[in-house]
């Protein structure tokens, strides 16, 4: 069988890895690293892979596990497990992966993140996604988020009839946040991600963090996630003052509270290819008649990308398709995501103005003028 590489890291710093579990927190972490440990890791063994396989027979039972994620379970990662902490501070970034997904999901992405001076900590959202825990044991999805996907995909249907009409677009939103299954998840992501940050600032090194007590930097902290992670990473950038920036991957912002209202800080929106004039986004982040205006607020499309494209899942050989992967290259998706996510955190959480998004190669800005101009009865 063909086999599934990671791409190799681009930034100068050894990249390690662990995993910390903390109350009801169950997080694993990348950071910089200040020696190798071991022989390189493969990306899920035991339990871990068990879950990953598990997952693809339930999600696509006619793409055979042993053909798709069990070479992805097989590949060796470029991180170094338990490795001891660079002495920091260092930024730091709170991550939450998609519904149904797992904390793993970026691997790739999180470690390019800590080669360059990140710490990066991907929290499982129990109950919406899966995860082994240290000792073995598995943690799975349960009722209520397929019961809130299936809602929310029913809804989404009659979105997408909605076209360009932003008067309908907004009573479609309306609704949702009256009587959709998926609101209250939003709001419980959001507080599980900043519940984590207050891990980390009360963190001392005798603790689960141990030497990664001292080495995160929570006055650079940006919160991020992909699709359902990435609305509550939007959220969290919100409510607490603690953050600096927010990212996220191809997730519909699905709470009312950056709805034409401006976002405390700086976002990127990394999208999918879609079509279609108006863009789930468009509505989000800033004030409507000011909508596109913003430097800080960047939404960038990425051609022929598919909602899965911004994870691992990218990377399985041949781009054999699980559900949501298109036909982009897996690895160059990967690397565009990675060198973007690190242009705009250089840029707006470090300060290094001179920092430019590396647009081009499939990544196009996205025209939300067209909302500036909207003249409708709601864009109060």
């Amino acid at each position: 069988m063909p086999e599934v590489r990671l791409p190799r890291p681009t930034g100068p710093r050894l990249a390690g890895v662990r995993d910390i579990e903390t109350g009801p927190l169950l997080m694993r972490v990348w950071y910089p690293a200040a020696a190798a440990t071991g022989r390189p890791r493969p990306y899920a063994v035991g339990s871990e892979r068990d879950l990953l396989l598990e997952w693809t027979a339930r999600r696509n039972p006619t793409w055979p596990p042993n053909t798709t994620t069990a070479l992805l379970a097989a590949a060796l990662t470029h991180d170094h497990r338990d490795a001891p902490a660079l002495p920091g501070p260092h930024p730091t970034i709170v991550y939450s992966h998609g519904a149904d997904l797992y904390p793993a999901q970026n691997t790739a992405l999180m470690t390019e993140l800590a080669s360059h001076g990140y710490v990066v900590v991907s929290v499982l959202q129990r109950g919406g996604g899966f995860a082994a825990r240290p000792d073995g044991s598995r943690l799975g999805p349960r009722e209520p988020i397929f019961a809130a996907a299936v809602d929310l995909f029913s809804r989404l249907e009659r979105l997408t009839s909605l076209g360009a009409d932003l008067d309908a677009r907004h009573d479609w939103y309306a609704d949702l946040w009256e009587s959709g299954k998926i609101v209250p998840l939003v709001r419980q992501w959001r507080d599980r991600m900043i519940a984590v940050g207050d891990a980390l600032s009360a963190a001392t090194p005798d603790g689960p963090f141990g030497d990664l007590a001292g080495a995160c930097d929570l006055a650079r902290l940006t919160y991020m996630g992909m699709s359902l992670g990435g609305s509550a990473a939007a959220s969290a950038a919100q409510a607490d003052p603690r953050a600096r920036a927010a990212v996220n991957l191809d997730g519909m912002h699905l709470a009312a509270d950056l709805f034409g209202r401006p976002a405390r800080v700086p976002i990127l929106g990394l999208y999918a290819d879609f079509q279609g004039r108006v863009h789930h986004s468009h509505l989000f982040y800033e004030e409507f008649g000011r909508t596109g205006l913003r430097g800080d607020v960047v939404r960038v499309k990425i051609a022929d990308a598919a909602h899965r494209d911004f994870t691992d899942l990218a990377l399985l050989p041949g781009k054999q398709r699980l559900d949501h992967l298109g036909p982009v290259d897996g690895e160059g998706v990967t690397r565009l995501v990675g060198a973007l996510t690190l242009a705009f955190l250089d840029r707006f959480v470090e300060g290094r103005t001179s920092a430019a998004l590396p647009l081009g190669d499939g990544a196009e800005l996205l025209d939300a003028s067209h909302v500036r101009a909207w003249s409708g009865r709601r864009t109060t």
